[in-house]
């Protein structure tokens, strides 16, 4: 029996990878029954077999759509249906792309609840949540990568709104808000905040965000 069988056996059935777009994460109390793997301890030869025999063990398929749309589980009414077509969604293992205040980093984990009919995915936040690792705070799920295989999808809407993407000097994604968050965080009274400067720090990076993407 392999390592990663061993892993697998140990912790069934929702086996979880969690890997940087850039340098490390943060740990959370584990979900019952899901085994978090890092992959940053893995030579890059190791990965795929690793991936691969973590989703057999999932007993759950790889999502190898195309993604436009993100929900959160708990906007949505059911996670069985699609809140766009009503469709029926299908639980598959996905590499999710997360925002954390240190750098972006991506989760091979069965949190997502994919439209059968079109581009929609419900996210399980709090599946993607327990397997981040320590070093940086989790921000928001921000789309779905394929492992090289194509390029990443970014969710143009999140909750049917439009998304604003916080980006740090280097480009690259640090959280997402919405139009509606901003607008009632700016109205809201300073007095009300916990922490004033970081909220004015973030509406200006996103108004600079904006900016960029208008070019």
């Amino acid at each position: 029996m392999s390592v990663f069988r061993r892993l697998l056996e140990r912790s069934k059935p929702k086996p979880a990878v969690e890997r940087p777009e850039q340098p490390e994460t943060e740990s959370r109390a584990p979900v019952p029954g899901m085994v978090t793997v890092d992959l940053d301890t893995f030579g890059p030869e190791t990965r795929p077999r690793l991936l691969e025999e973590l989703a057999e063990g999932s007993g759950l398929p790889t999502f190898e759509g195309t993604v436009d749309h993100g929900y959160s589980m708990r906007s949505v009414a059911s996670h069985f249906r699609c809140p766009r077509c009503n469709a029926a969604t299908r639980q598959q293992m996905a590499h999710f792309i997360y925002a954390t205040d240190v750098a972006p980093r991506v989760m091979f984990a069965p949190a997502g609840y994919f439209c059968t009919a079109c581009p929609t995915v419900i996210v399980d936040e709090g599946l993607i949540v327990t397997g981040v690792k320590e070093g940086c705070r989790f921000r928001a799920v921000v789309g779905v990568d394929y492992a090289g295989k194509k390029r990443p999808d970014y969710f143009s809407t999140w909750n049917g709104r439009t998304p604003i993407y916080i980006v740090d000097e280097g480009g690259q994604i640090i959280d997402r808000v919405t139009e509606d968050r901003l607008q009632s965080e700016s109205a809201a009274p300073a007095v009300a905040s916990r922490d004033p400067a970081a909220r004015k720090r973030r509406r200006k990076m996103a108004r600079q965000s904006r900016k960029r993407n208008r070019r």
